[in-house]
């Protein structure tokens, strides 16, 4: 029997057929893009040409045998709308429509950061799903006035294939409208904001949705855990580790049967976020590959393994950065931003092309260990290893920076943690393996690469010199 995870990305789609015999095997059989839509000023979603790409991939893994089940994930926070009639009200709107709203701003000063966080204790970002609708209702937009059902994203996409409305978990606790305590949505955070009545039920990972409705075609329809970094975080069980989901930003968290609720969580603006098992992760967001993605852009496409070996050749901590510095989030060119930020810092220039990348690896890493900091004051726990996940684990430097950094042993792999755990959750809701076969699966399954920690010294005094500058 094959399991068919399709992974949507707010750039691009994949789609992965996955086996259990001994150990999971694992197919990519399909890709496509993911192009957002700009209308008289406000982007949207294609969700139709998105739809059209999950129809693809299915068709090829109907033809590659047994199909039993598909699940689908998806980036957080974006929805879309229903009429009374199960009609889609236009099209979904982009998440960074959310920056034109100052919806968040609004919210705050209306009752305040506290009190919103003590009723849904996650990340404050003007795209969550409660700015966006504040936002649509002060722009008195008819969708949101005519709207009976709001539906995440990969949630739309299962009403397409089987009529059902619900939302599942994971996805749910990026809304910040969802209140974990009551494992609800939040009915004081909708009548204090007059949100309309239109949130379906929430439903657990691994839920089975039913057949599919398509003529001809018949399997089933399962919720993994439909925000993609919860089904990354799948393949994880570890509740001693610092699990990092890496690729163009890095999620750095730890597990927690329940939200991590204190002052300083709301400080540093970290998230609470469902996992696969109904607990939770305490989550950093780190500026990833972003960096080096914006070089290659800069230096015409050059190879990735080239821009390592460029950084190997280089002078240690001849720059020194913030990743997370706004001049380097959409910089018009990445070099200049990366030399001057590391300018403004230390008043030396790097010197040349091979430290400027060299500094972006470095910047990621010394950030990574303050969010392991981080993480432990907060949780009160000693975090003993590092698991990385996703597409950054082929960095072999970067994984070995991280060891040294942090002086902790770093496991890395499987390289498409968001498919595998989409998968596994599939397996799951059909019976095959249960939750606590995970850890031992997925490491007899994928390469599991291991670094132990080199020149700690050197690295302890590169990060007290950062701290000393960056670490607020």
């Amino acid at each position: 029997m094959n399991f068919l995870a399709i992974d949507i990305g707010a750039s691009g789609g994949k789609a992965f057929l996955l086996s259990l015999k001994d150990k999971i095997h694992i197919e990519e059989i399909y890709r496509f893009p993911n192009i957002s839509v700009n209308l008289n000023g406000v982007d949207y979603w294609n969700i139709l040409e998105i739809y059209s790409n999950i129809l693809k991939a299915i068709d090829i893994a109907l033809q590659k045998g047994d199909l039993g089940s598909v699940g689908i994930d998806t980036w957080g926070v974006d929805f879309g709308l229903l009429d009374k009639s199960g009609y889609m009200i236009g099209m979904p709107m982009h998440y960074r429509n959310a920056y034109k709203f100052n919806s968040m701003s609004k919210a705050l000063d209306k009752v305040g950061k506290r009190w919103i966080f003590d009723r849904s204790p996650t990340q404050f970002q003007p795209f969550n799903t409660l700015y966006q609708i504040i936002g649509m209702k002060d722009l008195k937009m008819k969708s949101i006035e005519c709207a009976n059902t709001l539906l995440g994203m990969p949630s739309l996409f299962v009403y397409f294939l089987t009529g059902r409305k619900a939302i599942e978990f994971t996805f749910a606790t990026t809304t910040q409208i969802y209140n974990p305590y009551l494992k609800d949505w939040d009915k004081e955070i909708i009548r204090t904001f007059d949100l309309p009545d239109i949130f379906p039920e929430i439903v657990s990972p691994s839920t089975i949705v039913g057949d599919t409705k398509l003529s001809g075609k018949k399997f089933k329809i399962v919720f993994p855990a439909t925000h993609d970094t919860g089904s990354a975080f799948a393949c994880v069980n570890d509740e001693n580790a610092m699990i990092i989901s890496a690729g163009t930003w890095f999620l750095e968290g730890i597990l927690s049967k329940m939200p991590v609720k204190n002052e300083d969580v709301m400080k540093y603006n970290l998230a609470n976020e469902g996992c696969i098992d109904g607990g939770y992760r305490l989550l950093s967001n780190v500026t990833g590959m972003w960096l080096i993605e914006e070089l290659r852009r800069k230096w015409n496409g050059i190879e990735y393994e080239r821009l390592i070996e460029m950084a190997k050749s280089a002078q240690p901590f001849s720059g020194m950065i913030d990743v997370d510095s706004s001049d380097l989030q959409k910089p018009e060119d990445m070099e200049f931003e990366i030399i001057k930020e590391s300018m403004r810092f230390s008043g030396k220039k790097i010197a040349s092309k091979e430290e400027v990348v060299r500094t972006a690896f470095e910047g990621i890493t010394l950030k990574t260990r303050w969010s392991l900091e981080r993480l432990e004051k907060l949780s009160g726990k000693k975090i003993k290893e590092i698991r990385i996940i996703g597409g950054a684990t082929r960095n072999k430097l970067i994984c070995q920076f991280i060891s040294n950094a942090t002086g902790l042993t770093v496991e890395a792999g499987p390289i498409e943690a968001t498919a595998i755990g989409n998968g596994l959750s599939q397996m799951i809701a059909n019976g095959q393996i249960t939750l606590s076969d995970i850890p031992d699966l997925v490491g007899r399954s994928f390469e599991i690469s291991r670094y132990d920690p080199q020149n700690a010294e050197e690295w302890q005094k590169a990060y007290e010199k950062w701290e000393m500058a960056y670490g607020k």
